[in-house]
């Protein structure tokens, strides 16, 4: 049903230089640590250490303890976007909610006004570091980040309610580089952590003290040491039906100095009128992640007109200072039938493949609700398109000098089947899991809710399903081994993480539960 939700919104509204930059990329990501979404910079899920085998389940840690308040607020589904959790050699990163969830009275009737997801500012979003020790994670240090998310819709309008986020709350996600904890904070800020205890290092300020900005999606850290997100500045009163009054890219260098691109100057020429009206400022997707090329020179993300979100850019920016390199608009590409654009309902984020072709997955104006994955080259030329990219950061597998990628394949309007599908570099299927959960409620089985799956260096794949097991795939689509959770029906599309160990992390209804060998 959560993501019938997505289907009802629709309704309303080469291999050139491979060896070089694989390399390039290879010296970059040393280590099997996962410090960020997708694992890299160029956010493709693999890692270079050999995932466990799920025996048994070694951890289960509550992170949002709202949960079930939050699924009565929307009818069953879980519309949340989590952080990935952050392993970097013994110890793990998590956000972790604490503070008041204030339910509407019934659930989902928007009153009384505030609740609901008209009052998440009340929540509180905590980075958390736990350790092992004697075989369980216990808690090392806590941070309490004082970051709010964009409202879900305009304030005390309930008029407005066809507009803003639909009570899908947007992301809190840190990012870690040279032993330093990246964490966001309020007006745009930034909080840089150290590692070992969670003290204050540092807290980068662009913006001042202004409450209406917002860090607008996951930190990306480069090999370099540079972070990158997005902001967005929002009125105050009508944030969705009044126009965003800034929008940037950032970011900030290893000494704290820090240098903004308005997104104005990131898309010179966007379409400024739609069915007669304007379109909005562009402004970064929410819940996006920036992406950096292999070789560290090209930075990814994608703008979207605030009104009219099928007015849409993948845009490529110069690292260096910034400039724009080139955009291209999603909808001029996919046929006169079929109309790309990014969401902020989804988290979906570039991912950069070996030889530099930029994967990303866009929303398709139709009834099917399965979006669309789309293969750009790194001048910017549309390449390919895959007819699947909802919600979506696939994993890229690199091996025998071309390299594949791992998606989720749910087809959501025929109640299945559902797959966890292998592309080659092209788009091309080379192979399909279905799931071998089959019951009366579920005759096609039950649909993956992964965002974003992860690969190991052997090309094995790994994946979490609403049937509450967490999967292992062998290359060529056979099962390995799986090991059961809990049953996550209209559950949150949630990442997977690798340990440089091997353990597994995944993300089961606001809960991080850790599963390996005994």
């Amino acid at each position: 049903m959560r993501k019938r939700m997505a289907v009802m919104f629709l309704a309303a509204l080469t291999l050139t230089g491979w060896q070089s930059l694989r390399i390039a990329s290879v010296n970059a990501q040393s280590s099997a640590n996962w410090l960020q979404w997708g694992r890299t910079a160029q956010h493709n899920a693999d890692s270079s250490a050999i995932g466990q085998s799920p025996q048994a389940q070694l951890a289960d840690i509550t992170y949002d303890p709202f949960v079930a308040q939050e699924q009565a607020e929307q009818g069953g589904p879980l519309t949340a976007h989590y952080q990935a959790p952050l392993i970097d050699g013994g110890s793990t990163f998590m956000e972790y909610k604490t503070g008041v969830y204030t339910p509407c009275n019934p659930p989902g009737s928007h009153a009384p006004y505030p609740c609901g997801p008209d009052a998440w500012n009340l929540e509180i979003w905590n980075e958390r570091a736990f350790t092992w020790q004697n075989g369980s994670l216990a808690e090392k240090w806590n941070f309490e980040s004082d970051w709010k998310p964009e409202p879900s819709s305009n304030v005390n309008d309930v008029n407005s309610q066809g507009f803003g986020l639909f009570g899908w709350e947007p992301v809190f996600h840190a990012a870690i580089s040279n032993a330093h904890v990246f964490v966001p904070g309020a007006s745009g800020s930034v909080y840089k952590l150290n590692e070992v205890d969670g003290s204050v290092a540092a807290h980068i300020t662009p913006f001042g003290s202004d409450f209406n900005t917002y860090v607008s999606g996951p930190l990306t850290a480069d090999a370099n040491g540079n972070i990158y997100y997005n902001a967005v500045r929002l009125d105050p009163i009508r944030p969705w039906t009044v126009d965003a009054t800034g929008a940037w890219l950032v970011k900030i260098a290893p000494d704290g100095a820090f240098r903004l691109a308005k997104y104005e100057t990131l898309v010179p020429g966007a379409q400024i009128t739609c069915l007669g009206i304007p379109c909005g400022s562009q402004r970064g997707s929410i819940n996006l992640a920036p992406a950096i090329s292999p070789d560290g020179n090209t930075l990814y993300t994608a703008s979207i007109a605030h009104f009219f979100p099928y007015v849409s850019y993948l845009v490529a920016v110069n690292v260096s200072d910034l400039t724009p390199k080139w955009h291209v608009a999603f909808n001029e590409l996919l046929g006169p039938n079929t109309i790309g654009f990014a969401s902020d309902l989804a988290s979906s984020t570039p991912a950069v493949a070996p030889d530099g072709s930029i994967f990303f997955g866009v929303l398709s104006f139709s009834p099917t609700g399965r979006g669309v994955l789309m293969k750009f080259s790194p001048e910017g030329q549309y390449l390919a398109a895959f007819n699947f990219g909802w919600d979506e950061t696939p994993a890229i597998y690199p091996h025998d000098g071309t390299y594949s990628l791992i998606i989720k394949n749910n087809y959501y309007l025929t109640s299945g089947p559902y797959y966890i599908t292998q592309l080659d570099s092209n788009l091309r299927p080379e192979w399909h899991f279905k799931n071998d959960t089959i019951d009366a409620t579920h005759p096609n089985g039950y649909e993956w809710c992964v965002n974003a799956p992860a690969v190991d260096a052997n090309g094995t794949v790994y994946a979490n399903s609403e049937d509450g097991n967490v999967y292992v795939i062998n290359q060529g689509g056979t099962l390995k081994g799986k090991i059961f959770e809990r049953l996550a029906i209209q559950a949150a599309y949630t990442p997977i993480a690798i340990g440089p160990d091997g353990r597994l992390y995944t993300e089961n209804d606001g809960d991080m539960i850790v599963v390996g060998e005994k």
